[in-house]
């Protein structure tokens, strides 16, 4: 199953962003909680002076806050998402105080060409068919400086069947009404490193986290 645009949009604002946080942190929990992991995933990410970064879909704002405590006092980052219902709740996070909050749809972003030094896409294009994937990753690159880096972090497929089993437990991949199900494993089929180097970017990097259960992909425009 696979929702309609719309139906993602009015699940998400007024269903999911009300538990939202809670269920990230209970998925975080095999993995020493959800403020250790999120540091741990942006560990291979350099940060310069200055950096002028996007997180794309950012939700209620868990990755967008891990991103700003890695940013210097020079530095700005900005949140798109397209459910307000998430960005709402994101203004509840104190380390937001100074951050812009825009929605928007991540596929067609408000902003100029060569604009960001750094773009996220933080646990979102698992839930996207390959299409729309694919049109957010060439937004990335259209709105990065020359130089630029995307940045995805994402879920992956772990080499051990065991894990596999765990994971697939833990995150309810057996419920037949998990809607993320379809995209997932077409993500995980084409493989993110293939369509980011297939969005036009280059030196594309993958650093596989907790056994393969998550990975950070990095391209440079």
């Amino acid at each position: 199953m696979v929702l309609s645009r719309r139906a993602y949009k009015w699940f998400y604002d007024h269903v999911h962003s009300h538990y939202y946080d809670i269920v990230m942190k209970y998925c975080f929990l095999p993995f020493g909680g959800e403020t250790k992991c999120r540091a741990e995933l942006l560990a291979p990410v350099e940060f310069a002076r200055g950096d002028e970064i996007l997180d794309m879909c950012c939700g209620t704002g868990g990755a967008t806050s891990a991103i700003v405590t890695k940013v210097r006092d020079d530095g700005r980052v900005t949140g798109l998402d397209l459910s307000i219902g998430q960005l709402r709740m994101a203004t509840r996070r104190p380390k937001l105080g100074r951050v812009q909050l825009v929605t928007g749809d991540a596929a067609c972003t408000p902003f100029q060409d060569a604009c960001f030094d750094k773009v996220f896409i933080t646990h979102a294009i698992h839930e996207m068919p390959r299409e729309a994937r694919l049109r957010v990753l060439a937004e990335a690159r259209r709105i990065l400086k020359n130089g630029g880096k995307v940045v995805v972090l994402e879920l992956d497929r772990p080499g051990s069947f065991w894990v596999r089993l765990f994971i697939g437990l833990w995150f309810f991949y057996w419920l037949p009404l998990n809607f993320e199900n379809p995209t997932r494993r077409d993500m995980l089929r084409h493989g993110v490193v293939e369509e980011v180097r297939e969005a036009g970017f280059s030196e594309v990097t993958k650093d596989s986290n907790y056994r393969g259960v998550l990975q950070v992909v990095q391209g440079v425009k």
